[in-house]
């Protein structure tokens, strides 16, 4: 009798299924790789070594498709047969890493490392949980080296990480997230992997059948994850779908973004079976909490500059609210958003970020609100809107800057006369120098009008390091504090001009790389062509 024919296959008929699995694996077609697998499960039953084998196969075949649950069921089952079986302990550790469970990937890997061929592979993988589940837990980046290499290779894997912040409801209405301990500016607040991105090449920004084909992409890949995954299904209908009242909203508990739900086979929640997808709730909740990915950032540190439409869904940073005066940022490095403060934080103050361009007027700014959806009510908006003393003289520039005005020179100076007679504290001109700073780049990056109008205004660094105060780090700012810092006219020795530079960087782009690095990171995005479309 052939070694296969007492579980129902014979030697010939294994090794046809086995052809076709191969060629189903060639062509990626998952489904019917699962399908061959499974029928070489049921006529193995008792044949422990095909048994496994096949199991493994097919929870490989299975976590493709994002049956997870289904995946960790067939690799307990190959262990539950044999504990040691090499095959099912990688299946299962990439499953695990997967789910962010790293720790528990690591013991997989351990405990399926080879003496002999491939050790250095397994071991590879094992190094590699280890230090993602470390940065799980303290959030820490590093990207020095891919930094230093030129971003040259594939982008650096990142941990998801939920660091000290917690969703209340905020004193401005509906949800926010706020933080539960101080932060120093620089420091990450967590790291979320995306539901789902769009990509696309967009050779003109007002192209709008290009990005309607971007966000198509985007939407169907939101929809397969949110069928796939009970738990990623549950985590966007904790979102606001634009329509209900403010305090209808639920506060979520934390530990959903925490992966620290009920489990199913060490690390997949179930979820409570799902049902069919509410698709209408699910296009709502898109369109008032998708994010683009923060456009510079996003092209240096994740896209290599190939992409500039980007348009996801991270969980968590969704529900940071807008602020004119934000105290966060975010920096894309692939899928991933890492969120880090641009200035210092207190415990207990609300997380913001800028949903849109902030570095215009208030009037500008209160247009590009509305078409959010709300009415922003910051403290830089609330000065600009009700100061009596500048209100005239903030609304003239402004009409004098939308409309083009011939001399920005005069406007700058004008603006800055005006604040000196008022006794305009320092950090209400850092507001008003962040709503004009097109006014202030205009008269810095022109020879003429710099001559001309130069010594009646603050260097381009004071003026850069008085904007970053205002607005957090931002790529065009720390150009100029660059700029104003090389010319020599800066605010400060070298040293306190250098470690000005550091921090405006550091609100930039967060701590992603050591100091050394951190010169190559601004060359390389501060001097590359800045005629890309982002």
């Amino acid at each position: 009798m052939a070694a296969g024919a007492r579980d129902g296959l014979d030697d010939e008929s294994l090794q046809e299924l086995r052809s076709q699995a191969t060629r189903l694996l060639h062509k990626e077609d998952w489904a019917g790789y699962i399908g061959v697998c499974t029928r070489i499960v049921d006529a193995a039953a008792t044949d422990r070594r095909i048994l496994c084998s096949a199991l493994a196969h097919r929870a490989d075949g299975r976590a493709r498709l994002g049956d997870l649950s289904g995946a960790l069921a067939d690799c307990d089952a190959a262990l539950a047969a044999d504990p040691a079986h090499p095959a099912a302990l990688l299946a299962k550790g990439a499953v695990l890493r997967g789910l962010g469970r790293y720790a528990l990937a690591a013991d997989c890997f351990r405990a399926a490392l080879p003496a002999g061929s491939g050790a250095d592979d397994v071991r590879e993988l094992l190094e590699q949980c280890r230090r993602l589940d470390a940065q799980a837990r303290s959030g820490a980046v590093d990207l020095s080296d891919w930094v230093l290499a030129g971003f040259s290779g594939k982008c650096p894997d990142l941990a998801e990480h939920v660091g000290p912040v917690e969703v209340r409801r905020s004193a401005h209405g509906g949800r926010g997230v706020f933080a539960v301990k101080g932060v120093e500016a620089g420091g990450t607040l967590m790291i979320s992997k995306a539901v789902a991105i769009g990509r696309g090449v967009i050779p003109d920004a007002a192209d709008g059948g290009e990005k309607m084909v971007v966000w198509k992409d985007f939407v169907d890949k939101v929809l397969d994850a949110a069928e796939k995954c009970p738990r990623t299904a549950s985590l966007i209908y904790t979102l606001s779908t634009g329509e209900e009242q403010e305090d209808e909203l639920d506060v979520p508990d934390m530990a959903l973004f925490k992966q620290e739900p009920e489990e199913l086979g060490d690390g997949v929640s179930e979820a409570g079976g799902q049902g069919a997808l509410d698709v209408d709730r699910i296009m709502k909740v898109l369109d008032v909490n998708s994010l683009t990915e923060d456009a510079p950032s996003a092209n240096l540190l994740g896209n290599s500059g190939i992409i500039n439409c980007g348009v996801g869904l991270w969980i968590l940073p969704a529900l940071i609210n807008h602020s004119c005066h934000p105290n966060t940022r975010r920096t894309h490095v692939g899928d991933h958003a890492i969120v880090h403060a641009s200035r210092d934080i207190k415990a207990g103050e609300e997380v913001t970020f800028p949903y849109f361009d902030v570095l215009m007027p208030v009037g500008k700014r209160r247009e590009a609100a509305r078409a959010w959806g709300f009415e922003c009510r910051c403290d830089r908006c609330r000065f600009e809107d009700e100061d009596t003393v500048l209100r005239q003289e903030i609304a003239r520039s402004e009409n004098e800057l939308v409309n083009g005005g011939e001399d920005m020179g005069a406007l700058v100076v004008r603006l800055e006369d005006k604040m000196r007679k008022s006794v305009v504290k320092e950090r209400r001109k850092a507001f008003l120098r962040a709503s004009f700073w097109s006014a202030y780049s205009a008269l810095f990056d022109n020879g003429r009008l710099l001559r001309k109008w130069g010594r009646r205004v603050p260097s381009e660094a004071v003026i850069a390091v008085s904007v970053a105060s205002a607005v957090g780090g931002c790529e065009s700012v720390l150009k100029a504090m660059l700029r104003g810092a090389n010319d020599g006219n800066s605010c400060g020795n070298r040293l306190e001009v250098e470690d000005k530079v550091v921090r405006i960087g550091r609100a930039t782009y967060g701590k992603v790389v050591k100091r050394q690095a951190m010169r190559a990171l601004f060359r390389l995005r501060l001097e590359g062509d800045n005629s890309k479309s982002f």
